[in-house]
């Protein structure tokens, strides 16, 4: 099987020389096109005005920089605010835009066209050469095309007016809105925080005995009581060892231990030796022995020892009673004494078990109330904040527009770029002249060339005769080649 035939640089150049009328009428008109095009195209002026953003260094350890908000965010807001239906509308009537189109579209086509012709680029620190990573924005350019340069510079000049007149507008509005609403707020976390300052208060005054302050306190005072009922117990056993003692004695008084003293006082003599060795002279045992022994030993040595007997018990009787009485008095006292040191005592416990869940209830509270002190405290810094930042506002002393380059009368078209044009139409046209004729070419199954016709018989021709021209042979060829450029286009793109 024959191999494809390969075309080499003498057959390319015998296509463009056969084929040279095409090439040639196909690049003329191309870029004949591209010509009339460029210089047909009308021109569009840009004027541009630049405003730098200006910060005073008095806002620099003043007014914090959450308190300014993100510049590119606010040419935003701006921009937004600028290019209104109504903003623009009202520009396109005062200069009477688009007055060849009035007619043909609606007024949203003509404000959407006045859009697309405005522009706002921002330029931060890194754009203007530093390293900066993430630098702030520090100026931005507003610019407007149009066809004409006189409207194209009054209408950047009254856009450049907008931006400037908005700022200050929008700025000396969010401050005086920031301070009321941080001035609200406030007032609301003092009347929150003067609340639970009385609730708190009240809830001291609620549980004034079981604070945490008076656990110290309670604690001495419950050390203090136990001692004081360590000390009344053992004087209330002596008591009531006493009045039985004397509760003894004076049941022996009243009914008479013996008629004759004289048996009598030698058994309570002896009784009053054993117990000596065995109590103290202190003992009420002892002394109400001696006592016995004495009203005795008085009462033998009188003539009539049956009346003296009589008188004696009586006496003693009486004695007796009176301390009996005594006794009970203070032993009374003291189990009162005990009884109200057992309920100091007991008060003193719940007051210290209820300490804790008492100290619980105030430390909400006070946590509640430290939780809103803090945040009044922080919206009075932010509402002093605010307040500064007004005022810098007020007296154009904040962070502000500067016109740095204002419009200018543009001299030369922004666009349309008539030798790019050019220069893009020449390459078009030659690219589609040689595109053409190489389509023709790849159609043309006709032999041309001794190498061609080498490759296809597989050996060389002896001679060559070349082809002869008649007359009219040329405007025949011509017409069958308009047939060739038809059929190729028709074999390409045929569906």
């Amino acid at each position: 099987m024959a191999t494809e035939y390969e075309l080499t640089l003498s057959d390319y150049l015998s296509i463009m020389r056969r084929r040279s009328p095409y090439l040639v009428g196909i690049f003329v008109a191309g870029f004949l096109i591209s010509v009339v095009v460029a210089f047909t195209l009308p021109p569009s002026y840009r004027a541009t005005g630049t405003i730098m953003v200006e910060t005073p260094p008095v806002l620099e350890g003043v007014v914090p920089r959450a308190m300014r908000n993100d510049l590119d965010e606010r040419i935003n807001i701006i921009k937004q605010r600028v290019m209104t239906r109504d903003g623009l509308l009202q520009i396109i009537n005062k200069y009477t835009l688009f007055k060849e189109n009035e007619g043909s579209r609606t007024t949203t086509e003509l404000i959407d066209t006045m859009r697309s012709r405005v522009a706002v680029e921002s330029f931060s620190a890194s754009d203007a050469g530093t390293s900066q990573q993430g630098a702030p924005t520090i100026a931005f350019t507003i610019s407007f095309e149009d066809r004409h340069p006189e409207v194209a510079l009054q209408v950047t000049n009254d856009l450049v007016t907008l931006f400037l007149d908005w700022n200050v507008k929008l700025r000396t509005e969010g401050a005086t809105e920031t301070t009321a609403f941080f001035s609200q707020e406030s007032d609301k976390l003092k009347a929150e925080v003067d609340r639970l300052e009385e609730k708190i208060g009240a809830y001291k005054r609620q549980n004034s005995a079981n604070l945490p302050e008076q656990l110290g306190l309670r604690t001495t005072m419950m050390s203090r009581a136990e001692n004081d009922l360590y000390s009344v117990e053992p004087d209330i056993r002596s008591g009531n060892e006493e009045l039985r003692s004397l509760e003894a004695e004076l049941a022996a008084a009243r009914h008479g231990m013996s008629d004759d003293p004289s048996e009598t006082l030698p058994a309570l003599k002896a009784e009053f030796t054993k117990l000596s060795a065995i109590y103290t002279e202190s003992h009420p045992d002892l002394r109400a022995l001696k006592r016995k022994i004495e009203a005795l030993e008085l009462g033998a040595s009188t003539v009539d020892s049956r009346n003296a007997a009589a008188n004696v018990t009586n006496l003693a009787v009486f004695k007796i009673q009176a301390k009996v009485d005594a006794v009970n008095a203070r032993l009374e006292s003291l189990l009162q004494q005990k009884n109200m040191l057992q309920a100091k005592i007991v008060q003193n416990e719940h007051a210290m078990e209820m300490t804790p869940k008492v100290a619980q209830g105030l430390e909400i509270l006070i946590r509640d109330r430290d939780s809103a002190q803090r945040k009044f405290d922080e919206l009075r810094n932010k509402k002093m904040n605010a307040q500064i930042a007004q005022n810098l506002e007020s007296e154009n002393k904040s962070e502000r527009f500067s016109l740095l380059e204002p419009p200018i009368l543009p001299e030369k078209p922004f666009k349309p770029n008539r030798k790019k044009i050019l220069a893009l139409g020449f390459f078009l046209a030659l690219a589609s002249a040689i595109g053409v004729v190489m389509l023709l070419e790849s159609i043309d199954k006709r032999i041309r060339g001794a190498e061609a016709l080498t490759h296809v018989l597989g050996s060389r021709p002896l001679v060559i005769i070349p082809y002869l021209h008649i007359e009219g042979e040329k405007v025949l060829g011509s017409n069958l080649g308009m047939r060739e450029i038809v059929a190729a286009l028709w074999s390409r793109w045929k569906p």
